[in-house]
């Protein structure tokens, strides 16, 4: 199954990011291995390109983590330990493309400049063919014509949260990553009093949340009922915890699947809001 995040394939889901990054490095080592043969490179140059291929794939990452970090440093230094979980997916690709490109040129700089300028180009190109790609295939998305029903039964269609930026997570009390992000979803709602947080469980009874959220303290405004795992299936988003996020027209702007911290939830409600303004 494919979604304009990731390709699902059984219970694996493949980001395309990290496809396209694969194939863009699968490309620049087809291409060294051309020069090798063209060029008769010895065992030592071959190598060394080689090697130059995997450590730029660390640099890329440290450096695209890095500056993610310090445009969000005031959140990730007040709890330092956020800064080494990757899991909030929080990189900047464009600086960690230039980084590793950079190192790559450095490591083999006694190369010819068509065989520099060969690698890099191929990377390029397949990034910038699948981000067009990804564009042309992604059809703008707006609420669902869907309505559910909140903890006192009454019925709450999405269409009336047109007016303000609109942060939508799904999730249920049994997922541990849920669970792990609701004080950041309760403190948000405290924080971005212009904004709608809308949280539709997914499955569970009443009964259920009533009990999870007491238990936690947790002092959700907007809790939805979703029985069948209809906005999901409607969304395209095959995995809990999963966070839409909808500016104040209607229109989706960005999609998160998995856990979020503060951080990356602050980096995406700057997108929207700015986007929401626009």
């Amino acid at each position: 199954m494919i979604s304009s995040e990731v390709l699902h394939i059984g219970r694996l889901m493949l980001p395309w990011s990290v496809m396209m990054m694969s194939i863009g490095w699968l490309s620049v080592f087809f291409v060294g291995q051309y020069f090798k043969s063209r060029q008769h490179w010895s065992d030592l140059v071959w190598q060394r390109y080689k090697d130059s291929l995997w450590s730029c794939i660390w640099v890329g990452l440290l450096l695209a983590r890095a500056v993610f970090v310090l445009n969000h440093y005031e959140l990730y230094f007040v709890q330092p330990i956020n800064i080494v979980k990757i899991q909030d997916k929080g990189f900047n690709f464009y600086a960690g493309w230039i980084a590793a490109s950079l190192w790559f040129i450095w490591k083999n700089r006694l190369l010819t400049r068509t065989v520099l300028l060969s690698s890099v180009l191929s990377f390029v190109l397949i990034q910038g063919f699948g981000m067009g790609l990804l564009q042309s295939l992604t059809v703008p998305q707006a609420y669902p014509n869907l309505s559910f029903t909140d903890l006192k039964q009454q019925s709450q269609p999405l269409a009336q949260l047109i007016g303000k930026p609109t942060v939508v997570n799904l999730w249920a009390s049994w997922c541990p990553p849920c669970h792990r992000e609701m004080p950041v979803f309760d403190r948000a709602q405290r924080d971005y009093p212009k904004l709608q947080f809308i949280f539709i469980n997914q499955g569970e009874s009443p009964d259920t949340i009533h009990a999870y959220l007491q238990r936690n303290q947790l002092q959700l405004q907007h809790v939805l009922l979703d029985p069948t795992g209809s906005m999901a299936t409607e969304m395209k988003m095959f995995g809990l915890p999963s966070t839409l996020f909808f500016s104040a027209q209607g229109q989706l702007l960005e999609r998160h699947l998995g856990e979020l911290n503060q951080p990356m939830l602050q980096h995406y409600i700057e997108k929207i809001t700015v986007q929401s303004t626009d």
